[in-house]
């Protein structure tokens, strides 16, 4: 089993809310592989009008 650690950029859409957080980065990291251990390190605001944040999430990931 081989594992990596990536950073992963996500946009966090208005439409989702706290409570649902959990479950949209997990259908959206499971996409990239089998997921193993994940967590958000910082978040920011995004500059378009739409009021998304910009999560970055550090991933680690077996292959």
């Amino acid at each position: 089993m081989k594992l990596s650690s990536i950073d992963y950029y996500l946009d966090w859409p208005v439409s989702i809310k706290l409570e649902n957080l959990r479950e949209f980065i997990i259908a959206n990291l499971g996409k990239k592989g089998d997921l193993i251990r994940w967590s958000i390190v910082d978040i920011q605001n995004s500059i378009d009008s739409l009021g998304t944040k910009k999560l970055k999430i550090k991933v680690v990931l077996s292959n």
